[in-house]
């Protein structure tokens, strides 16, 4: 029955959703400044330059996030612009990339055809799985409103990272060699604990956005990039006839 079918698709579309959990980057604090070539960072504590970034990433009204990660063992690649609205655009992956695009309460999303035939292989029969593949491949699905809520916290990288995306004042940050991030002059913050190594990449030139932050050793690596910052979100819906609303098929 169509109801079924329904809830088949949100258990696929909700196993993505609870697998893409973005957790913190890991430990952050203070130190001793480093000399440089007359840039207002060198009379700075390393805590003092994580503090400028911290500033300067909450007031960015956007960035796109582009890395990877290890969140509860799994590896996790993601590559998505989000706004302070709770709008983004990109693609979240574990063993299979999902696009999402959402804007309001407007949910997209599209899954490649493995991922499909993962999700629908589980309680189906071959025939019934390829069936349901040959309806999805290819098409931006719809989700019903409980799921599009679901998937749509997704989007929510851009509150919950502003404030793990830099270095904790419990620890001992120290700043090393000046380097780029994409042709950008960078002061590099290092701070280590038993658990493993936080640098932060803080931009020289324009606001003191942070551009890169990288985990390393522990458990849970990760290598973020930040761009975009302050650049609107592209939530344009895929065209109409690429969409699939999954309560209208037929048992």
């Amino acid at each position: 029955m169509k109801h079924s079918i329904t809830n088949r698709v949100t258990a696929a579309l909700l196993c993505a959703a609870t697998s893409v959990v973005i957790t913190g980057c890991g430990p952050d604090g203070k130190g001793t400044g480093a000399s440089g070539n007359g840039h207002p960072f060198d009379s700075m504590t390393p805590e003092q330059i994580d503090g400028q970034a911290r500033a300067a990433l909450k007031g960015a009204s956007s960035m796109r996030w582009t890395g990877e990660f290890n969140s509860d063992g799994r590896h996790v690649e993601v590559d998505v612009a989000a706004d302070d609205h709770g709008s983004c655009n990109g693609t979240f992956g574990l063993d299979f990339p999902m696009h999402i695009i959402k804007k309001g309460s407007l949910v997209y999303v599209k899954a490649e055809e493995e991922y499909w035939r993962t999700s629908f292989s589980r309680g189906m029969t071959p025939e019934q799985t390829e069936e349901m593949v040959a309806q999805f491949k290819g098409r931006w699905i719809k989700p019903p409103k409980l799921m599009s809520q679901t998937l749509g916290s997704m989007c929510d990288i851009f509150h919950t990272q502003v404030e793990d995306l830099s270095l904790a004042s419990d620890g001992n940050p120290t700043r090393e060699a000046d380097t780029t991030v994409h042709g950008r002059p960078v002061a590099v913050l290092t701070d280590s604990t038993t658990t493993g190594t936080t640098t932060v990449y803080v931009a020289k030139k324009g606001k003191p956005y942070p551009l890169r932050i990288t985990v390393t050793g522990g458990d849970e690596p990760l290598d973020v990039t930040l761009t975009d910052q302050g650049k609107p979100v592209d939530t344009t819906p895929p065209p109409p006839d690429e969409i699939l609303d999954p309560t209208t098929l037929s048992p």
